[in-house]
């Protein structure tokens, strides 16, 4: 069971005028380029960057859904 994060939201910050706006993950894997809808600065997503910290998130979420699936591991000798 593999987790889909692309409907989440996530917060960004324009670095020109600090508002903050959210957008779906979905969204700034197939579209990195967005502005920022209160001053239109023009943002860029670092794909590579996204694509690795949303594998790592994953690989965490999997490992976790085992050890639940498996039980707690008996210590005791």
């Amino acid at each position: 069971m593999s987790l889909d994060l692309d409907s989440e939201k996530i917060t960004i910050a324009c670095p020109q005028c600090s508002v903050k706006f959210e957008e779906t993950i979905s969204r700034l894997k197939y579209e990195p380029k967005l502005s920022c809808p209160h001053c239109k600065h023009h943002l860029g997503v670092n794909l590579l960057e996204l694509h690795t910290v949303l594998e790592s998130v994953k690989k965490s979420s999997d490992d976790f859904l085992k050890k639940l699936i498996s039980g707690p591991k008996s210590g005791k000798t």
